[in-house]
């Protein structure tokens, strides 16, 4: 796993909280049917995985909002890459703060 990437999304046109939570959850979805490691935080959800992989699934992360009629979103996004090695994983980062997870590929919270 030589990528990490935090995806924040933010749909800018939603005007409830269940139409935020709504155009976060389509995204979210998406990110699950990619088969990439992923962890759900209240702020941003990490995916893991091959630097390509992670950038087509960055990408359309926007495109799949738009498509579920969200007209106006931000992305905010920190990329982890080492070419020739690899990243740490999200559970070697935060691991030791979740002891009751055993494996944090896939975890979901709760969106605040």
């Amino acid at each position: 796993m030589n990528c990490s990437v935090a995806i924040q999304f933010l749909p800018m046109d939603a005007t409830t909280d269940d139409e935020t939570c709504s155009a976060v959850d389509q995204v979210i979805a998406y990110i699950d049917s990619t088969g990439l490691d992923y962890f759900v935080g209240p702020f941003e959800t990490a995916i893991e995985g091959d630097y390509d992989a992670c950038m087509e699934c960055l990408k359309n992360c926007q495109l799949v909002a738009a498509k579920a009629g969200c007209r106006h979103m931000m992305t905010y996004a920190k990329i982890d890459y080492r070419p020739d090695g690899d990243v740490m994983s999200t559970d070697h980062k935060i691991g030791k703060y979740h002891p009751t997870d055993t494996e944090f590929s896939h975890a979901k919270s709760e969106v605040a």
